[in-house]
């Protein structure tokens, strides 16, 4: 089955990317208190490095570890897990079973002491836990809103953060005050429209940030608006689409949906096939594909037909023929992403560009996984290059 995972969608996907800055810790607490040698420093560095991209990826005995857009190795694989850059160049990972957070040089900056942790939010609150209770800790690791709730989730763009506690969820602010009491029994963080999606007596709705109903909760199921002012609803066994009042855009016609993508295109399945449609619910790329993915910002979407996949333009032409037994999307949001892709009857994992061409890859030398490049290059582990393999 393919993940096709928006990232506003608590969906897992299979090797996720990760984005890093590239801004030493050390300088970037310095910036948080005023301007200083540090902070100059921290500044430089991040314009140095603000396009540098580093992807996440997993080899062997689960270690991971990071590439950059060219194929290079930048962080040799030896953490247990590891996850997305955040804007404040930090990144989890994770070490013996604890997490914690590390730079983009692959250096310890936050030591791995958490339970489990999250990505840093832009106001620079992330979501760890400990001893079985979720908070949030700062930049230095230090905890400004001490762990107390069930879970707690990303701060959203309004600086409002869905917890749970005693079994029920609400938001709280930047302090760790209550600003909509938990009384709801699932929520979905705030989108940039304002709205959250949450579940109050079996039903979602829609709130603002007061808590106060904006669209009353009477859908048996839902998504949170993602683009184009649109959210899917679930009515009478079909899927359709709803603008911010509640009302009718797209009739509930559809077997399955779920957003749509900033280029206003939503994947849709109508008789067991997928298909793209408008805002206006016009069928615009025809209902063909046997699993299809949302529209990354680089235009492409991956799809699969007659067996193999590949990636399509908003027109539905082919932009990367679909030569993969398997493929994953390219990240949603960003236009210079990699994506991942299997070949050779599904041992080779392959990151390639929007161009569909390799740019490193996963192989097996004799029974090692190994690291290549776009050349066939063993690039990790080093040794491996030069081993023989015995009979």
């Amino acid at each position: 089955m393919l993940i096709a995972c928006h990232k506003k969608v608590r969906c897992a996907g299979l090797l996720a990317a990760a984005l890093a800055i590239g801004l030493s810790a050390t300088a970037y607490g310095a910036q948080e208190g005023g301007t200083t040698a540090a902070t100059v420093t921290a500044t430089a560095e991040r314009r140095l490095h603000k396009l540098e991209k580093l992807f996440k990826i997993c080899i062997g005995d689960r270690k991971c570890g990071y590439i950059n857009a060219k194929g290079e190795l930048v962080i040799p694989p030896r953490f247990e897990d590891a996850g997305e850059f955040a804007a404040n160049g930090l990144a989890v990972a994770k070490e013996n079973g604890k997490d914690g957070y590390i730079n983009a040089k692959g250096e310890w900056v936050i030591p791995p002491r958490f339970e489990s942790a999250r990505r840093f939010a832009a106001n620079g609150l992330a979501a760890a836990k400990e001893n079985g209770k979720e908070g949030y800790i700062n930049s230095l690791g230090e905890w400004a809103i001490p762990p107390r709730f069930e879970v707690a989730r990303f701060f959203a763009a309004n600086g409002l953060a869905a917890v749970k506690e005693i079994s029920k969820w609400g938001y709280i602010n930047t302090q760790g005050k209550w600003i909509i009491l938990p009384r709801f029994e699932s929520t979905e963080d705030f989108a940039a429209n304002g709205l959250a999606l949450v579940k109050e007596n079996g039903k979602w709705g829609y709130i603002n940030s007061q808590g106060k109903w904006v669209i009353p909760p009477k859908f048996g199921g839902a998504y949170s608006f993602y683009a184009c002012e649109l959210a899917a609803v679930w009515e009478n066994g079909r899927w359709g689409y709803i603008n911010t009042q509640g009302e009718w855009v797209v009739s509930p016609r559809f077997e399955h949906t779920i957003g749509f993508s900033d280029n206003c295109l939503a994947r849709v399945k109508e008789n067991r096939k997928y298909g793209y449609i408008n805002t206006q619910g016009e069928m615009v790329i025809p209902p063909r594909f046997e699993e299809a993915g949302l529209f990354a910002a680089n235009g492409l979407a991956v799809v699969e037909e007659n067996g193999h996949y590949g990636y399509i333009n908003a027109q539905g032409e082919w932009a990367i023929q679909p030569r993969f037994r398997y493929a994953l999307n390219f990240d949603t949001d960003d236009a210079y992403d990699l994506a991942i892709a299997l070949e050779n009857g599904g041992k080779k994992h392959s990151y390639i560009n929007a161009k569909g061409q390799i740019v490193v890859q996963i192989d097996i030398v004799c029974g090692l996984e190994v690291l290549k490049n776009a050349k066939g290059e063993i690039i990790w582990p080093k040794y491996a290059a030069t081993q023989t393999c015995k009979d």
